[in-house]
């Protein structure tokens, strides 16, 4: 039997300015190389899925809010009944996908699996894997592995797609979306706990207008410190005429560590009522960690 032509997908200058730009924000060497490849990814999967005549935002992705992309090995595509995960392999015998998506339960449902040329100048789809068909006995500390024979061929998808009985929309009331505002904050401060933050990104993986928010807030603080910066450097007056001016008092309320999550049973089956068929246990392992923790403190 004839095999299929394969798909390569060229590398333009573009894609890797955008690449370098984004990723050399960073000041980690290991950050900055993995958001490289991250981004270059989810920008290739892209071109591709719009040349198979697949609508898609090219900005509405979890990895496009920097804090992700700094903590996270994230390469995401988010279309609207689909979550995919770009993973950019430079030799077909080691296709490896993070534990952290997993463990932090914001796994896509697919994985798409691109073969970096040795000169860099394209990419080969070997196809894609849904996430609930890898084996998780083959692991070390950081990934599992998956082997190229179980891959479906990229032939496949536009069916795959097609037919795809999931979703990736939720929707949040504004002030469900207020509330996480609060986590989005903290999570920028690093002053966010661990099961806060696997909420919050659970939810970013599903619902658009949060991922806005959060990329809304970080454009603000960039602007802001920029602003900050210039006026810092600006030569400072004799202090003559200067109006006196005073810390304001700000009020702050105690709030419990979990207030946000107070109605969390309630929340958790508001979450899961979507048209996603699979989601009606997708935030069980979460509520059990809050019942667990709520148990604990008391």
């Amino acid at each position: 039997m004839e095999s299929q032509q394969d798909i390569l997908i060229y590398i333009e200058e573009n894609d890797k300015n955008e690449a370098r730009t984004i990723a050399g924000s960073f000041a980690d060497t290991n950050v900055k190389n993995r958001a490289y490849f991250n981004i270059l990814g989810a920008r290739l999967a892209g071109r591709y899925l719009a040349s198979e005549g697949i609508a898609m935002s090219p900005v509405d992705n979890l990895h496009n809010i920097r804090k992700v992309l700094e903590e996270l090995d994230i390469s995401d595509v988010i279309l609207p009944r689909t979550h995919i995960d770009v993973r950019i392999v430079f030799d077909e015998k080691y296709i490896f996908i993070p534990k952290s998506h997993f463990e932090l339960k914001i796994q896509p449902h697919i994985y798409f699996v691109f073969l970096m040329a040795k000169d860099q100048s394209h990419v080969k789809f070997l196809g894609f894997i849904e996430s609930s068909a890898i084996n998780q006995e083959l692991q070390n500390q950081e990934y599992y592995f998956v082997a190229k024979s179980q891959l479906q061929p990229p032939e496949n998808l536009k069916s795959y797609l097609d037919n795809a009985q999931t979703s990736t929309r939720t929707e949040l009331s504004q002030e469900e979306l207020q509330n996480f505002e609060e986590s989005i904050i903290d999570m920028v401060d690093n002053d966010i706990a661990l099961l806060e933050r696997k909420i919050l990104l659970k939810v970013l993986t599903k619902n658009q207008e949060l991922r806005n928010k959060f990329i809304e807030f970080e454009n603000f603080e960039l602007i802001s410190y920029r602003v900050a910066s210039e006026y810092d450097l600006q030569e400072p007056s004799d202090g003559q005429n200067e109006p006196e001016t005073t810390e304001p008092e700000i009020e702050k309320t105690p709030q419990d560590e979990f207030e946000v999550f107070e109605s969390a049973d309630e929340f958790f089956e508001n979450l899961s009522q979507t048209e996603d068929v699979k989601s009606e246990n997708m935030y069980n392992d979460i509520d059990g960690e809050l019942s667990a923790e709520a148990e604990n403190n008391n």
